[in-house]
């Protein structure tokens, strides 16, 4: 199975979760820090500019209005060393400007002593306040937030930077740890896929750390053990039915025998003749559901297997079905690529050639003909010209004690099931197509996701 990608692997997807968390904690903590250094510097903006106000009020109040013109006069001359800026505005009644930097009263309301901050129109911003004096006269203090943002901007800066590092490192965590998770999860994975591969003993290598892939680990070992301890015992159940239930067979047969030759009754010679063939045809389907069953609990299991010479099996099957083939009066063609090697249980893949062909003879009628075909792959074809099989019935055919019409001599329609079985064991497939006319038994390696 290739490799998922970054954003579907799911060490990936922890990766950048990681990244993302730590992005957007380093945003939400300078969130924060901005609202505090901006709450400080309006309240410190406030202070200043209440004092100044209430100073300058002071001064209307206790001598005059020239008095005051010359207090903001000086201050407005007053240079300050940190660069913040100040406004000020005193106007009459009537609005005329008196006094000041300002050439317009801005949008404030003098009439509830308003603090705000106010956009200028040369684009600058200040924090005021403005109030009424006694006359009717207004009177505005503004004060510039320079080192509030310019503190706001060194802040984002530091932030920036900050958040940049966390990510890189987040970033570089995240990888390694990720790698050294997946290398782990890939040791499991290996695992089953080697036993999947034939390898049923293999296991997950020691659990090493103390944690959920460790227990992981672990259970896998567990449940490979139990399966493993199936398919034994399957095998052992297995080899014990064959032997209690054929022995008496073969023991009851050895008896009808031995009855047949003590006696000359013709009628009791040909029932006792039935009888052993019933006994022998018995011992066969039990042989057959025995051999499917084995051959089932063994798939994906290649112990035992061995190089096999397909190419040889193959020429043995066609010398002795061509013989048969030309007493039936049946034309029968071989072509045997030389040098096909596979790995395979040599007296399984016999058999399975043996049912194919055996059952293409059961329908190819006296004239017809049957082809055997080996590739390398390998890639085996068994063709006829018979009446072929019906579309819904190509499936069905090898299920168990399936039989169509038609059929030459007897059988427990257990053939094919056994075929496709051995097919299975060795990770091969087996369908049938339509020859046109006739039926194409077509075995080849199995589609692998892998």
């Amino acid at each position: 199975m290739p490799r998922p990608g970054l954003f579907r692997s799911v060490f990936g997807r922890v990766t950048l979760s990681a990244l993302l968390v730590s992005l957007l904690s380093t945003l939400a903590l300078f969130l924060v820090v901005q609202k505090i250094v901006e709450d400080d510097g309006r309240a410190m903006l406030a202070r200043e500019v209440d004092t100044d106000l209430a100073g300058l009020a002071d001064i209307y109040l206790s001598s005059d209005e020239a008095e005051l013109k010359a207090r903001i006069a000086d201050r407005l001359a007053m240079y300050r060393e940190d660069g913040e800026r100040s406004w000020y505005l005193l106007t009459d009644p009537a609005g005329r400007r008196l006094a000041g930097n300002l050439d317009r009263w801005p949008v404030i309301a003098s009439e509830v002593s308003e603090a705000r901050y106010v956009n200028l129109p040369d684009g600058d911003r200040m924090f005021a306040r403005a109030t009424q004096l006694g006359t009717g006269a207004r009177l505005l203090v503004g004060r510039s937030s320079y080192r509030g943002q310019a503190l706001l901007t060194r802040l984002a800066t530091a932030f920036a930077v900050a958040g940049a590092g966390i990510a890189l490192l987040s970033l570089i965590a995240g990888h390694f740890a990720a790698r050294r998770l997946r290398a782990r999860v890939e040791v499991v994975n290996a695992t089953f896929a080697a036993v999947r591969a034939g390898r049923i003993a293999a296991r997950v290598p020691g659990p090493g750390d103390n944690d959920e892939l460790a227990e992981l680990a672990a259970n896998t070992n567990a449940m490979l053990d139990q399966v493993e301890r199936l398919v034994e015992a399957q095998r052992t159940v297995s080899d014990q039915t064959a032997h209690e239930i054929r022995t008496p067979l073969m023991h009851l047969d050895t008896r009808i025998l031995k009855a047949m030759e003590g006696t000359q009754d013709e009628a009791l010679l040909r029932t006792l003749d039935q009888s052993r063939a019933e006994i022998r045809s018995v011992v066969r389907l039990l042989d057959s559901l025995l051999d499917i069953a084995g051959t089932q609990a063994m798939r994906g299991d290649l112990r035992g297997l061995a190089e096999v010479d397909l190419s040889d099996v193959a020429e043995s099957l066609a010398d002795l079905y061509g013989a048969s083939a030309e007493d039936l009066g049946i034309g029968f063609h071989a072509r045997i690529a030389p040098g096909v090697r596979v790995r395979a249980d040599p007296m399984q893949m016999t058999r399975l050639m043996s049912n194919l062909l055996d059952n293409a003879f059961k329908y190819v009628p006296t004239g017809g003909s049957i082809v055997l075909e080996l590739a390398p792959g390998p890639h085996i074809v068994v063709q006829d010209n018979g009446p072929g099989i019906p579309p819904a019935d190509r499936e069905r055919v090898f299920e168990r004690y399936v039989r169509l019409d038609g059929a030459r001599g007897g059988g427990h329609g257990l053939g094919l099931s056994l075929a496709r079985a051995i097919a299975e064991r060795h990770e091969l497939s087996l369908h049938v197509e339509d020859a046109a006319p006739g039926a194409r038994f077509v075995l080849q390696p199995e589609d692998r996701d892998d």
